[in-house]
């Protein structure tokens, strides 16, 4: 056939100018994201913050949108120190995109910022056992546990902090948040009185002990937690094993001394 383009020739013709139409086509709010981060790596953060917040308002419904209020809070309160407008670039990601998957790491900064900069710790609380409840395949769940351990610290809540810190600990055992929530409880417990549980904790961070110096620490919250038992012995034989490893080897030679006069009075 001669004289024009056969039938299949002409389809692929136009598939192949639909493909190059298509794409082809640019997407701005990619593109204005992509400025963004560009400027954010080159540490201009003015104008990073200026096309982050560009994006939500202008193409509302791109998938780049909820990234790019997330940098928005980020930057407001990790780089300008402006909490109260992080906490609104966050709440306005939570309400507009609650779906989205950046919707709990917001909700985890919120409540980092109102426990550590507003000291409200009841708010904080909240909002991170929103995220707990929420989001519960959250993968920075062990940042969240901790935080709200401390919130519930702040809140003089010690049953509630003692449950989630063994959350955190059991959840995720090998977690550094994990280990820094060892101490908290095995502290927890010896503010409280509860000397058994305090001994205990401080006997598994003995174990767990990568250096001299967390052996050192743990071994003294051992002889503390000894002493209000009334197991005098016990504690000065940690606390001699504790040697010059401590903070102050001076004031524990003190103490062991000031304890061995006690058991000789006794």
């Amino acid at each position: 056939m001669t004289g024009g383009t056969t039938r299949p020739a002409r389809v692929v013709v136009l598939i192949s100018l639909v493909a190059l139409v298509f794409g082809g086509c640019s997407d701005p709010a990619r593109e204005r994201f992509e400025g963004a981060e560009k400027a954010l790596q080159e540490q201009k953060m003015d104008a990073a913050l200026l096309a982050y917040r560009s994006i939500p308002r202008d193409f509302p419904q791109s998938r780049y949108a909820p990234t790019a209020m997330l940098r928005q809070g980020e930057l407001f309160g990790d780089y300008h120190r402006n909490y109260p407008a992080a906490l609104e670039a966050y709440d306005s990601l939570v309400f507009n995109y609650p779906r989205a998957s950046e919707a709990p790491r917001a909700l985890l900064r919120k409540g980092e910022i109102l426990l550590l900069h507003f000291l409200d710790y009841g708010a904080a609380a909240e909002v991170l056992e929103s995220v707990r409840r929420r989001f519960p395949g959250f993968a920075a769940m062990d940042e969240v546990l901790l935080l709200l351990a401390k919130a519930y610290a702040g809140m003089e809540d010690p049953p509630r902090q003692a449950a989630v810190l063994a959350d955190l600990i059991g959840r995720f055992p090998g977690s550094p948040r994990a280990a820094e929530g060892r101490w908290m409880l095995a502290y927890g417990y010896l503010a409280q009185g509860k000397f058994i549980e305090a001994d205990r904790e401080f006997r598994k961070l003995l174990y767990l002990a990568a250096d001299r110096k967390s052996a050192a620490r743990a071994r003294w919250g051992m002889g503390q937690a000894l002493e209000g038992l009334g197991r005098l012995s016990a504690a000065v034989e940690q606390y001699e094993a504790i040697g010059n490893d401590g903070e102050d080897p001076a004031y524990v030679a003190e103490k062991i001394d000031r304890l061995k006069d006690r058991l000789k009075a006794q």
